[in-house]
């Protein structure tokens, strides 16, 4: 059912069955927080290559919503990119 949230338990290797897929190719689309699963490769790819858009949009969404300014995010960065550059050297 579209829609419908299952819960599938993980054996000990990480495999989890899902009987709607048996015995086809199945495409696994990576989102960050989450996986999508089809059976069509041509909505895996459409996904895809919307996910990284989507993922940009939230986070701009979150940023916006906390209110943390252009300046501040690239002072954040800067002095991290500055404490693994240090850890390197």
């Amino acid at each position: 059912m579209i829609g419908k949230i299952f819960v599938r338990k993980a054996d000990e290797k990480g495999r989890v069955i899902m009987t709607e897929y048996k015995r086809k190719d199945v495409y696994i689309v990576d989102l960050g927080s989450g996986y999508f699963i089809t059976d069509k490769k041509d909505i895996a790819e459409k996904v895809s290559e919307n996910s990284a858009n989507v993922f940009s949009n939230e986070f701009l969404r979150l940023v916006e919503e906390i209110g943390i300014s252009e300046n501040d995010i690239n002072d954040i960065l800067e002095k991290e990119i500055t404490k693994k550059v240090h850890k390197i050297e």
